[in-house]
């Protein structure tokens, strides 16, 4: 049998994501560290969790780029106009 890992970390393409097993979904939910917005991903076993993370940080460096946003930017370094809503 198997021994569940409560939490990990998993790298892909010079990232690291912390990756933590939860019980109320009962699945691995992992979140990409140090990217510009919250880029998670799920999967059943730790192989599916970085297949996950493979898949979704493929997209969130494409997406950037398309953008033209520094994916490794902090959101608080990104301005964002809110005048238009008072």
């Amino acid at each position: 049998m198997n021994e569940l890992v409560l939490q990990t970390t998993m790298e892909h393409r010079g990232y690291t994501a912390q990756v933590e097993w939860d019980e109320d979904a009962n699945c691995y939910s992992g979140e990409v560290l140090g990217a510009w917005g919250m880029v998670g991903f799920r999967g059943n076993t730790l192989d599916e969790a970085h297949q996950g993370l493979k898949e979704v940080l493929d997209w969130y460096l494409e997406d950037c780029e398309k953008k033209g946003i520094d994916p490794r930017q902090s959101r608080a370094n990104h301005k964002i106009d809110l005048s238009g809503l008072v």
